[in-house]
């Protein structure tokens, strides 16, 4: 096999000290984990995939597991969620309000510096299946805006259920509510009693 030329290039001292970790710790190589970089890149770019989007999607997915999400077919959930508003609609209710307060609790007593804004980042994201998911956090005042076409009655009003449980523990009220098929619009008030900032 015939030689390959190196070359030399620059980088910042901080990028290769810590690339330099990383291949300790896999037991390769600087040389040879720069170079996999490298081929990654142009892997990805010869694909006109987006490098950075894409562990950012990862991110998401990652975070999305360890926040207790799991995917599944848009179809079929609306259709669970559909079955179950209709046989049960006040046990339904319940229990999407009381999965709001688990996953509102998983990030105040987490380690995150401000647990409100994780939370409203994180459900942002996870939310893809909304053609319009938005949460505004004022001083004293939350505002959530959502549109989606698809949501059956039944799913919007069982959302509807789990962000209320969610504001609650958050230490909000909702004081006024909009809701019709596929549209939510809630405008929360209160304290913070266990958030700050």
């Amino acid at each position: 096999m015939a030689s390959v030329k190196r070359k030399t290039f620059v980088a910042r001292e901080d990028l290769i000290k810590r690339l330099s970790e990383v291949a300790k710790q896999r037991g390769f190589s600087l040389y040879d984990t720069v170079n996999e970089v490298f081929e990654v890149t142009l892997q990805a770019e010869g694909m006109g995939v987006n490098l950075r989007r894409v562990v950012e999607e990862r991110g998401f997915v990652k975070a999305a597991k360890e926040a207790g999400f799991m995917l599944g077919l848009e179809s079929l959930w609306y259709e669970t969620a559909e079955l179950a508003y209709e046989k049960a609609k006040g046990k339904a209710l319940k229990s999407w309000f009381e999965a709001g307060v688990w996953l509102a609790k998983r990030y105040v007593t987490g380690e995150t510096e401000n647990p409100f804004a994780a939370f409203k980042r994180d459900l942002e994201a996870f939310t893809w299946n909304a053609h319009e998911f938005t949460i505004e956090k004022m001083e004293k005042e939350v505002s959530v805006r959502i549109i989606s076409p698809r949501f059956p009655e039944s799913y919007t009003f069982l959302l509807v259920s789990f962000l209320e449980g969610a504001l609650e523990t958050f230490g909000y009220k909702v004081a006024n509510k909009e809701i019709g098929r596929g549209t939510i619009r809630l405008e929360a008030v209160g304290k913070e009693p266990h958030v700050q900032g």
